[in-house]
């Protein structure tokens, strides 16, 4: 038996150095072929469309002139600012955030009020049934004006709009048709030049990992007008706060189960999370809340012209896509995600670091900001929650969902009195990947450990206001992730901690292996839907138990680390407390454009 522990090691050892070696010749491929578009955070995308924005002559890589004729800046300028004095810049800032027209730089006579855009390619969804065989590959963009609508697939009946529904005229149901989307083209950029002539093998192997820090082109390629636009319109959707499909399934009650879908961009995996909602038993006598930090007529008419229960839309005001090139955005005294943790940053003004040295990244940020609204947009601003008594169901759109998931819930909440009058959690989520056999029925609880059910949870009012209580903890917590913020405060804050009842078979699966974190040359959300389809049935003889049954061990949750950085800049924190204390606007964040240091 002895040789087993020298073996092991041995194949470990053995793995590792084939990985190495992999790693390695893709690495020298990548290097011989010259391709930079896996690094794009060489680029200079981003001070570029800030001077497009404030006005100012943009630089060019030794002196080579963008695409369209403009002429390079002049040798030893500074993106166009040298003479402007403070009081300037703040002027065109603030002219930026009122939706104003744009200062025009020196230099500079005329130019167009807009951000650049970048190519936005929609991933083919066109099936949702998983059984169904298909690449789950992306199809080209074409100008929906020139294309008809596809038909839908035999054997299917178009759904009719939701009630009310002001995008009832959009060629665009919740069946998975195909949405097509008018392609955003640019013209391609000069490469950047490198003085030494040496490749940047350390960003190049960052990238290899499949690690992106670079700026989402989608989110900043709107023009101001079409900011001032959507801010009308955002701020009335929240105001009216309409409930669709009320009048076919009845008002909200005080105890209604509510299931709250964190929404950013990404319609073929909403598709199917819609599609496995359908498919939910007693989901005609919940609320489904969609909040939104990313504003697409296509997705607001999917959720809109859902039939099967009642939805409503909530959106985050405070987005970088509303806010491209200032704070909360991608603001100019920002500096670059440094991911090789060490060296100095190049930036127009450095800003506040966070423990690790990285500076702001705002496309991190927003997560941890959008969780912080939405959950107290929830159990604080809304009518239908203003007396609430049940559960809200915490739910992305890159989840998908069991059909006895609601069912489990009430049962859930049938036996805590009994099994555990303390605990404020359910969690109906984990990352449990055994045979479903091995977990059957059984219920387990304990602390609140928050990073490994960070899916899928239930909480209450009284839970929320023990959240709520630790708001400036969370505020101040320097890690961009909510999760793990909340992790922290369940060691620091939390007195008592917060306890949960997990079912040990999970009944929300994540099938978004492609996200703000990791990128991957082919996503294919269709074969990860399969996969937890395929759980599913296989567990079938477990979903829909008559009761659950109560593990003997207590779990603790894991201990508080040291945060993941990226919650560094002093202007993060005071928007948080901000939304936390209700007092959140336009006018804070234009405050915060200049705040004083602590």
């Amino acid at each position: 038996m002895r040789w087993r522990r020298p073996l092991k090691r041995l194949l470990l050892l053995l793995m590792f150095v084939c990985m190495t070696i992999k790693l390695h010749l893709e690495l020298r491929l990548l290097d011989s072929s010259g391709e930079r578009v896996l690094f794009p955070w060489r680029t200079n995308d981003t001070a570029r469309n800030t001077a497009s924005l404030f006005g100012y002559p943009q630089r060019e890589e030794e002196g080579v002139a963008r695409a369209g004729g403009q002429a390079a800046a002049p040798p030893g300028t500074r993106d166009g600012r040298e003479g402007m004095n403070l009081q300037e810049y703040f002027a065109r800032i603030k002219t930026s955030l009122a939706g104003g027209v744009r200062a025009k730089g020196p230099g500079q006579a005329n130019s167009t009020n807009k951000v650049k855009p970048a190519d936005n390619v929609k991933g083919n969804s066109s099936v949702i049934n998983p059984s169904q065989k298909g690449d789950g590959g992306s199809a080209p963009s074409q100008t929906k004006t020139n294309v008809p609508p596809k038909s839908l697939p035999s054997g299917r009946k178009p759904l009719a709009p939701a009630q009310g529904s002001k995008y009832s005229n959009r060629k665009l149901t919740n069946d998975n048709s195909e949405a097509v989307k008018p392609a955003i083209r640019v013209p391609a950029k000069p490469a950047r030049a490198n003085p030494r002539g040496a490749v940047n093998k350390r960003a190049s192997a960052q990238s290899k990992k499949g690690v992106s820090h670079d700026v989402d082109t989608k989110e900043v390629s709107l023009t101001q007008q079409d900011i001032v636009r959507i801010k009308m319109e955002l701020e009335l959707e929240n105001k009216l706060q309409t409930v669709y499909n009320e009048q076919q399934f009845g008002p909200v009650l005080a105890n209604t189960s509510i299931l709250l879908v964190q929404v950013h961009n990404r319609l073929e995996n909403l598709r199917y999370l819609v599609e496995g909602m359908t498919k939910v038993r007693g989901i005609d006598q919940a609320l489904v809340i969609f909040s939104h930090d990313f504003w697409d007529p296509d997705i607001n008419a999917f959720v809109t012209n859902i039939t099967k229960f009642r939805v409503m839309q909530i959106f985050f005001p405070y987005s970088i896509q509303l806010h491209p090139l200032t704070f909360p955005g991608r603001d100019p005294r920002d500096c670059s995600w440094n991911i090789n943790r060490k060296g100095p940053l190049k930036c127009l003004n450095r800003a506040w670091p966070d423990s690790y040295g990285h500076y702001r990244e705002a496309s991190f940020t927003q997560i941890k900001h959008h969780w912080w609204w939405k959950i107290h947009r929830v159990f604080e601003g809304l009518h239908v929650t203003r007396n609430y008594t049940g559960h809200v169901v915490f739910l992305e759109e890159d989840h998908y969902v069991s059909p006895d998931l609601l069912h489990v819930l009430n049962i859930l909440r049938r036996q805590r009195n009994a099994l555990c009058p303390t605990c404020q959690v359910l969690a109906l989520g984990n990352y449990n990947k055994m045979s479903t056999a091995v977990y059957r029925n059984y219920i387990e609880r304990g602390d609140w450990w928050v990073t490994k059910h960070n899916l899928g949870f239930a909480l209450d009012k009284k839970a929320w206001k023990t959240i709520s209580t630790c708001k400036e903890q969370f505020c101040n917590f320097d890690d961009y992730n909510w999760d793990w913020t909340l992790n922290n405060l369940e060691h620091t804050c939390f007195k008592p901690k917060m306890t949960m009842l997990s079912v040990r078979f999970s009944r929300v699966v994540h099938v978004g292996s492609c996200g703000t974190h990791v990128k991957k040359n082919s996503c294919d959300v269709r074969r990860e839907v399969q996969a937890a389809v395929s759980r599913f049935n296989g567990g079938k003889q477990w979903l829909f138990p008559p009761n659950l049954v109560l593990q003997a061990n207590y779990r603790g949750a894991a201990r508080s680390k040291k945060g993941n950085g990226g919650w560094g800049d002093l202007r993060d924190k005071q928007l948080c407390r901000a939304i936390g204390n209700g007092t959140a606007s336009e006018e804070t964040l234009l405050r915060l454009q200049f705040p004083e240091r602590e």
